[in-house]
């Protein structure tokens, strides 16, 4: 259920061939194989499907993937020859998650971190060639990618755990706070940043949104405040985006407003299941969960404004959406396209 990371002419993407899980390469104009790389592995249950979650990461001339079992790999963009390879399983003492390791990787400062749980929330390794640098935290890990952030003025990576928000240092990886969170469910939504100091949590399976306000403590330590905290916006895995003090997305299904500044849901119109989205300026395109069509729409504080919508796929369709110039890449867990749409 990733998605394709684009960098020039080449989209990269994980699937799932047979036993192996396979990191694939394409031309971006002709959907023509560039190269592929291949690590035995297969996930699959009768609910979360098969094959591996995570979208790529790239940075400069390197490829950073995460299995769904667990395997993490940096890979050449040309070529894609691996240089390295690590099972965060055995280095964190973990067991594969029910829905299988589906963030993506974060690198940062000379590092890729991932998260991992076991006996390590978040571990970091090397990305010139692969030691593990450092790994800190208890919690048990969740679905969601660790986010690098800027809370009043603190540099810092913030990952959903098990019944709690968990940040760390960015540089040695010390836990700065942690903050309750969830229902033991799993949590799998990006936070949004909102401001200096400010920054927005949503989760499905009754939980809910919250606004938590940092500043430092008498001791120089962040302390989380939540401001507000409001159960009729539930962002399960898909991922809402900010805009202008509203965040706009799915929740439970349904594409919603929601104002940061009250809590309040200002509307809830359109039932897109559980696809992804992405803003383009004023504009958001918009993937039904089923069947795979593409939606258009141009949302206000007002309403949703649906503009138009095209038939992609005929079955569900969970992977995030790449936009690359006027080519948007969509895919799901058995086809691939590449739409070429109309831009000012």
């Amino acid at each position: 259920w990733g998605g394709f990371a684009i960098v020039g002419d080449r989209p990269v993407t994980q699937e799932q061939e047979g036993e192996n899980e396979s990191v694939v390469c394409y031309e971006l104009t002709t959907g023509k194989p560039l190269w592929k790389t291949t690590n035995p592995g297969r996930y699959s249950t009768s609910i979360a499907g098969t094959g591996p979650r995570s979208t790529p990461t790239i940075v400069g001339d390197r490829v950073y993937t995460l299995g769904a079992l667990g395997t993490l790999r940096c890979l050449d963009l040309a070529t894609g020859q691996p240089h390295w390879t690590r099972d965060i399983k055995s280095d964190a003492g973990a067991s594969v998650p029910e829905w299988g390791f589906a963030s993506s990787p974060l690198v940062h400062d000379g590092m890729v971190i991932v998260s991992a749980g076991g006996s390590k929330s978040l571990l970091a390794y090397r990305t010139d060639n692969g030691e593990l640098a450092w790994g800190t935290g208890t919690r048990p890990a969740n679905y969601g990618s660790p986010t690098l952030l800027t809370l009043a003025g603190r540099p810092q990576i913030l990952a959903f755990n098990s019944h709690a928000i968990t940040a760390h240092d960015a540089s040695s990886g010390e836990v700065l706070w942690e903050h309750p969170w969830g229902k033991g469910m799993p949590q799998a939504s990006r936070p949004i940043p909102f401001g200096q100091n400010r920054v927005l949590f949503s989760s499905g399976y009754g939980v809910g949104s919250g606004l938590l306000e940092f500043a430092p403590g008498a001791d120089g330590k962040l302390t989380p405040k939540e401001l507000w905290k409001t159960i009729r916006f539930q962002a399960k895995f898909s991922n809402p985006v900010e805009r202008d003090g509203y965040v706009y997305g799915v929740s439970d299904g349904i594409f919603a407003c929601l104002s940061l500044a009250d809590g309040k849901v200002k509307w809830k119109d359109g039932r897109y299941g559980h696809g992804q989205g992405l803003l383009i300026g004023d504009l958001y395109l918009q993937m039904r969960e089923e069947p795979g069509e593409l939606v258009l729409l141009r949302p206000t504080p007002e309403a949703a404004n649906e503009l138009g919508r095209f038939r992609v796929f005929d079955a569900k369709t969970w992977n995030p959406i790449a936009l690359s110039g006027d080519l948007l890449l969509v895919r799901n867990d058995q086809e691939a396209a590449c739409i070429r749409i109309p831009v000012k």
